[in-house]
């Protein structure tokens, strides 16, 4: 069959002088397996070449049987020193039949309690909350497990996890497993260099910093194994959470049932293990997570832009080099050794952040600085927004109302007073002599009223003796 084929490409070509694309239309064989079958190839099977090292292949082979272990480049370097003139490329190629991996045994590790835990990151792309990043602490010998979910991933924040899991299990293990974390190692070669703010956090807790073989994820399965299990399970399920506050609550009951969860290694409930955890006990002075941002100017508005949102400053400090001191609550700006600002730290992009009490209006009209004090206080929060246009819905003067929450700012806080808006709406009652009260303020003196015919307010009494009662 095979030869009827070729006879038949043949004749096509050398008699018809068709081209291979016309042979391939007349007999249905592809116009390049025609082309092989012409030129002389095997119709099913490339022909081989012969290569420059064939001769040698004996030898390289009883090579790799007495090393088997060996690298092109040692293989090279033997047939050069025996003449033979041959690129490393070509050897590379050649040997790669033999150089294969050698299997690796992998022994299951065992570990004293207390001895050890192991945390890594994980990524999670949520559909409304955008990218998010998961700490995942597990003490080595009882399973336990710690997760929570952050907005970032910067040192703060993993030094957050840090606490939140020792205080989650209640003490600190002897050393701590990462991989190559650029919040732990800054690189490997030619030697360990860590980072030294994270230096400094395990001195003060006393840990020992034990780091992964590159390529060694088996050193710290443990922990893939436990974020594995998160991915297939609770993450499939992120959707349903719309706040990461309640995301994280829905994670935290998913870890307490799973370490109430019989394990499959060690067959008993990490919860139960976990008593046997030697622990070592938490200092006394914990840790003060404030990351120190290098010092830079304000904007010409006497703002700080941090994270990509703005936040605001007193109006004396514009142009002025202040320096940020971020947690991952708040945000403190710092001019020298005195703090100037606070505020709770956005993870939204491109937000703006005011506090009334920084701006002061000195140049403005008093028409003008009581609409701007309305605008800001009505920024402040949507409660107090909302408040202001129910208190004007009442009767009220809304700026007027927002003057004076703007006057008690210097002696509450922005979440007092978004608060108190909140429960007068609740009762609803939007009134300032409502908000006043909740506050124990004297409401604002009231307008006296008086009746028309004054003589109604003069009333005189007859005192009377108590015997008119005994009838």
């Amino acid at each position: 069959m095979e030869e009827t084929i070729r006879q038949s490409i043949l004749y096509l070509r050398d008699v018809l002088k068709l081209s291979f694309y016309q042979i391939q239309d007349r007999t249905g064989i592809s116009r390049k397996r025609a082309s092989r079958i012409y030129r002389g190839s095997c119709p099913g099977k490339k022909q081989k070449r012969d290569f420059i090292l064939d001769p040698y292949r004996p030898l390289i082979a009883e090579w790799f049987k007495e090393h088997p272990t060996l690298k092109a480049q040692q293989v090279h370097g033997w047939l050069r020193t025996r003449g033979v003139e041959v690129s490393y490329p070509t050897v590379a190629r050649y040997t790669r039949g033999f150089r294969k991996k050698v299997p690796k045994v992998y022994h299951p590790l065992t570990f004293l309690s207390g001895e050890e835990a192991q945390v890594d990151w994980c990524f999670i792309r949520h559909p409304q909350l955008g990218r998010l990043y998961g700490f995942v602490y597990l003490l080595s010998y009882s399973r336990y497990l710690f997760a929570h979910v952050f907005a970032r991933s910067s040192f703060e924040f993993f030094i957050e996890g840090h606490l939140m899991a020792f205080s989650a299990s209640g003490g600190i293990p002897f050393g701590i497993r990462y991989d190559n974390l650029a919040t732990v190692v800054l690189k490997r070669r030619p030697e360990v260099q860590y980072n030294p703010r994270f230096l400094e956090f395990s001195r003060h807790y006393n840990i020992e910093i034990r780091l992964c073989n590159p390529g060694a994820g088996n050193e710290k399965g443990r922990v893939e194994r436990a974020i594995r299990t998160l991915r297939g399970t609770f993450f499939n399920t992120m959707e349903n959470y719309s706040s990461l506050k309640a995301f994280n609550h829905a994670l935290h009951e998913w870890v307490d049932n799973k370490n109430q969860t019989v394990h499959r290694a060690t067959e008993r409930r990490p919860a139960e293990l976990f008593q046997e955890e030697k622990l070592r006990p938490l200092p006394e002075k914990p840790w003060n997570n404030v990351l120190i941002h290098p010092p830079d100017k304000t904007t010409k508005t006497a703002m700080m832009i941090f994270d990509t949102n703005s936040y605001s400053v007193p109006d004396y400090l514009v142009g002025r080099s202040l320096s940020i001191h971020a947690t991952p609550e708040t945000v403190l700006i710092y001019d020298g050794a005195n703090r100037v600002a606070s505020h709770p730290r956005s993870f939204e992009r491109g937000r703006q952040f005011i506090n009334p009490l920084h701006r002061t209006y000195g140049k403005l009209s008093g028409k003008a600085k009581m609409e701007r004090i309305h605008a800001v206080i009505q920024a402040l929060h949507p409660v107090l927004s909302d408040f202001l246009n129910r208190n004007q819905a009442c009767g009220e003067d809304p700026q007027k109302t927002a003057y004076e929450i703007f006057k008690l700012m210097k002696s509450h806080s922005r979440g007092m007073l978004t608060s108190v808006a909140s429960e007068c709406l609740m009762k609803k009652s939007p009134r300032l002599r409502t908000f006043l009260s909740y506050l124990h303020r004297e409401p604002i003196e009231a307008e006296h009223v008086h009746p028309q015919k004054g003589e109604l307010l003069r009333i005189s009494y007859q005192p009377r003796g108590l015997e008119a009662y005994d009838d």
